[in-house]
């Protein structure tokens, strides 16, 4: 019997990491779901770039490396990379990303999407965008492809972004409809966010392991609204 599988769209290298890696190595370490990755841009824009000495192109390339380093300490199935610009999506005609996306729902026929939500998570309009993109996908192909039940929101809750030392948008708490328990597999998520060594100076600038690598990870689901916070991606699917 085959396991279902998840899908993520992101923005750029090393979001899956600090977003939702402890989630990610909970299903695949777990074996109880195949997980995909299709990250948009290749983060060439980095403001590490100049720090490192590095052109565009060359930053890509080390980003590239990284993200499939990360991918596989975190269990992840296959990482589609595209090279879209990075800082540039909201340019874009959005049928091209809409294509992508949809294109690879149709190839993978996921159980779950999982994305950013609607603020982005830290505002940046390439997570928006990526948002967007993908509510659009499910709402389009949901009835299309029997297997796409659930689309999914991570974030972190309210109270915590608040106390966070960079400014970052949160999930309000009636609006939290899973809480992944993810202590079991801080292991692999922090080996898959030292994986990403261009952006450490993030990770030191804003104190992550202390304020984000917690024992839960947060998600809210779109057009559902469950009688209780489930535990689970995959529950009541």
């Amino acid at each position: 019997m085959s396991v279902p599988r998840i899908l993520s769209v992101l923005a750029h290298p090393d979001d899956e990491s600090f977003l939702m890696g402890g989630t990610i190595a909970r299903y695949t370490r777990s074996r109880e779901a195949e997980w995909y990755l299709l990250t948009l841009t290749q983060g060439e824009a980095s403001r590490h770039r100049k720090r490192l000495n590095l052109s565009k192109e060359e930053l890509a390339a080390r980003r590239a490396e990284e993200l499939e380093t990360a991918a596989a300490h975190l269990g992840i199935r296959e990482v589609f990379l595209r090279s879209y610009p990075d800082g540039g999506l909201r340019d874009l005609d959005p049928r091209v990303l809409l294509e992508e996306v949809r294109a690879l729902v149709r190839r993978l026929s996921p159980a779950v999407l999982v994305t950013f939500d609607v603020q982005g998570g830290s505002l940046h309009p390439d997570h928006i965008v990526a948002h967007h993109v993908t509510k659009h996908v499910f709402c389009e192909q949901r009835e299309r492809i029997p297997a796409l039940r659930r689309l999914a929101f991570a974030g972190l809750p309210e109270e915590t972004v608040q106390r966070f030392p960079r400014h970052l948008a949160g999930i309000p708490f009636h609006r939290i409809h899973a809480r992944i328990p993810v202590a079991e597999y801080r292991e692999y998520e922090q080996k898959a966010i030292l994986a990403h060594e261009s952006v450490q100076p993030d990770v030191e600038e804003y104190n992550y392991e202390n304020w984000m690598l917690g024992k839960f990870e947060y998600y809210s689901f779109f057009q559902e609204q469950p009688d209780a916070v489930v535990d689970d991606l995959l529950a009541m699917l």
